[in-house]
């Protein structure tokens, strides 16, 4: 109906919206995970979704129930480890780990109420005595910001102010680090790889980036993320002030080696592009010596 096919000007405008008026978000969901090894407990995991979220919080993601499985069947990464998961959304991997035993989960994500208070109901509800332990900690975190208050979980005599002076380095560093359908944020392949190399624990420690090119055209600049993580450091030169600025300072030499590549039903069937390219999930695992 065009504008000028209204009742507004014979009703008054008694049914329109007033201008303050803002609809109520959509009420959240909740998704079911059943885990293919058959002998892990809990066997099922109900987790809640955001009702919408700018971030795509609301969907609980392929690569996040391939990844889950995965660790499943390789519990070597998470049995007695520390363990991070940037951008959690639904946090399905990270309580996957709890469940197997790891020592310490610090789930995060952006630092918006709604997302963090939906991972905490998740904590409670899906793992509540490692929650109640304080093994599995939520908090929000914004990629690429300071790292000692996630530090700070595995040593907390650390300092945690952003603005501190301290020069003391934290002795605990995490051991698995998941990065679970993240690569589509191409402005921020910098900032989510300062955050890992800040936090790994060097020789063992692992990051694991597992995604879907859910836009094929842009796969490129999804793949990119590796290019820079692998490439290696270049040092600023002494007195060069302007050099902070990552954009110039090369890579972060990480070790990059793709693990696994596993075909799914796509996420959204009617996006255009290749229904084998966006319904494939890839893994890889980073190291650094």
């Amino acid at each position: 109906m065009s504008d000028s096919d209204s009742s507004e000007g014979e009703m008054g405008g008694m049914f329109s919206e007033p201008a303050e008026y803002n609809p109520p978000p959509p009420e959240a969901t909740f998704e079911i995970f059943t885990r293919a090894a058959k002998d892990k407990t809990p066997q099922e995991m109900k987790l809640r979704l955001v009702g919408s979220h700018p971030l795509w919080a609301h969907h609980l993601w392929n690569a996040a129930k391939v990844f889950a499985n995965w660790m499943d069947d390789h519990p070597e990464y998470t049995v007695g480890k520390n363990v991070l998961e940037i951008g959690a959304g639904a946090a399905l991997p990270s309580f996957v780990a709890a469940a197997n035993g790891a020592t310490k989960v610090v789930v995060t994500d952006y630092p918006d109420n709604d997302l963090i208070a939906n991972i905490q109901y998740n904590a409670d509800h899906i793992v509540p005595e490692l929650t109640k332990e304080g093994k599995v900690i939520v908090q929000g975190y914004l990629w690429g910001s300071n790292t000692r208050p996630l530090l700070a979980h595995l040593n907390p005599t650390t300092a945690t102010n952003a603005d501190t002076t301290s020069t003391q380095q934290p002795k605990e560093m995490f051991d698995t680090i998941i990065l679970s359908d993240l690569l589509f944020n191409h402005s921020q392949h910098r900032s989510m790889l300062k955050t890992c190399k800040e936090t790994l624990k060097r020789g063992t420690g692992r990051v694991f980036v597992f995604f879907t090119h859910h836009r094929p055209w842009l796969a490129d600049a999804d793949n990119k993320f590796f290019e820079i993580a692998a490439a290696p450091v270049i040092e600023p030169p002494e007195g060069d002030e302007s050099s902070d600025d990552e954009r110039d300072l090369g890579g972060f030499g990480f070790k990059v080696e793709k693990v696994l590549e596993e075909k799914m039903t796509p996420m959204f069937l009617e996006d255009p592009g290749s229904e084998e390219v966006r319904g494939t999930v890839h893994g890889y695992i980073l190291s650094l010596e």
